[in-house]
């Protein structure tokens, strides 16, 4: 089953809740009851995409290491892994490897997929535009740049979407634990910086009244 696109507010309810600084704190998708469910296979492809991404453990920084596999009709058809910045990412190279087999299958991929522009186009519009039928997250990113936009733009393209739980998902988070508590970092001051600069707009605001009267 699918779930729907998350409305705005419940999305930045999401990114509040991870934007805490609780050192034990794992990254959160806010899902509705209707997500897909996970498998046991799905744990045995996840597994499998974070073997690939350990091959590339300590040298993609300032980005994560990512794994990525491709299933179809019970069998691998593409897989790839990010193997340093400024390189495609896991996703490219495991839709390069599948080709046309990528329509209607399952994407397996260690991290949420990025959903903006940086030195690589967006691995969520990639997904979307290879038509797969469904895709299995290892784990959320905490990157604010990123932070659930990647799943909802997969759901919003009627894309399938299951999160991984357990022990797997664990293993996909302690991968790039660094890169997790540095995002949840950045995305927490990025938050206070916001709302000081939204207090100050609404103090010149006020004074400016103040000043009119």
């Amino acid at each position: 089953m699918r779930a729907a696109a998350l409305p705005s507010a419940s999305r930045a309810l999401c990114l509040a809740h991870r934007r805490g600084l609780r050192p034990v704190a794992r990254p959160t998708i806010c899902a509705s009851a209707t997500r897909d469910t996970v498998t046991d296979q799905d744990r045995t492809y996840i597994l499998k995409a974070l073997e690939l991404a350990k091959r590339a453990k300590g040298k993609t920084h300032p980005n994560p290491a990512v794994g990525c596999v491709i299933v179809k009709d019970g069998k691998v058809v593409g897989e790839g892994y990010h193997p340093k910045a400024g390189m495609p990412h896991a996703e490219v190279y495991a839709l390069r490897g599948a080709g046309n087999n990528a329509q209607g299958a399952t994407a397996y991929v260690t991290l949420e997929p990025c959903n903006h522009h940086g030195r690589t186009p967006p691995c969520s519009r990639a997904l979307v535009e290879a038509k797969v039928a469904r895709v299995v997250v290892g784990v959320g990113d905490p990157n604010p740049l990123v932070a659930a936009e990647g799943i909802a733009t997969l759901e919003k393209a009627g894309i399938q979407v299951a999160i991984m739980d357990g022990p797997e998902r664990e293993a996909c988070y302690e991968l790039n634990r660094d890169f997790m508590e540095r995002m949840k970092l950045e995305a927490a001051q990025a938050a206070r910086a916001k709302a000081a600069k939204e207090a100050a707009r609404e103090a010149n605001e006020a004074a400016s009244k103040q000043a009119k009267q």
